[in-house]
């Protein structure tokens, strides 16, 4: 599978810490991952997914799951078409 390089200087002009941009995308892949996971998870067990706003998983990529989409290369794309709003928390909201 050839691997494709990300534009990390597109993701510079997007946001203004390259340090936030990583826990942001790390935050978003986790919950990603935890979709992809509860979809697969369903579609094991013979019922559809009822989400309609997570992408759709093929039955036969379960038994493959290198043709998922990663995780990361969602998030980072996700930053990069500014699809992901953050704020930060006052210390006496944590």
């Amino acid at each position: 599978m050839p691997v494709k390089a990300f534009p990390f200087d597109k993701l510079d002009e997007k946001i203004e810490n390259v340090y936030e941009a990583v826990i942001i995308a790390a935050r978003r892949a986790r919950q990603i991952n935890d979709e992809q996971m509860i979809q697969v998870r369903t579609l094991m067990e013979g019922e559809d997914a009822e989400d309609d706003e997570t992408p759709r998983i093929n039955r036969e990529d379960i038994l493959d799951l290198e043709k998922l989409p990663k995780p990361v290369a969602t998030a980072l794309k996700e930053i990069l078409e500014q699809k992901l709003e953050h704020e930060y928390l006052d210390k006496e909201e944590k």
